[in-house]
């Protein structure tokens, strides 16, 4: 497979967690302390800023967004092990983020002008 290949995973799986937020807080377990449109403006809101780099697989866009999604994977490791309702949603959600920090690692460095090719 080519980096680029791999790379695309980043795309289909953050369009996989902007899908899952709402499927998870408005059908599988809604919150009940914060109102449902308020908790999904403050778990998309995110997502949604880094779509467009991530679409276009900016390098530095997508290393950014797998350190926002350390904290959506935090959530829900939290969530598998508390929350048993919550148990299905969380382990997708892991399992997307697993995907998208798989295909990181074929970022490449642009090589400088001038320098010879790597090899």
């Amino acid at each position: 497979m080519t980096a680029w290949i791999k790379l695309a995973w980043c795309r289909w799986s953050l369009i996989g967690l902007l899908l899952l937020q709402p499927i998870w807080y408005l059908f599988i377990n809604p919150p009940n302390v914060w109102p449902i449109p308020i908790t999904l403006v403050l778990t998309m809101t995110p997502l949604m800023l880094f779509l467009p780099g991530v679409w276009q697989l900016h390098g530095r866009t997508l290393v950014i967004a797998g350190c926002l999604l350390l904290m959506y994977f935090s959530y829900a490791v939290m969530e598998v092990y508390a929350n048993p309702d919550a148990r299905i949603a969380a382990t997708l959600q892991i399992v997307l983020i697993v995907i998208y920090f798989t295909a990181l690692p074929t970022i490449r460095r642009r090589p400088k002008p001038g320098a010879p090719p790597p090899g």
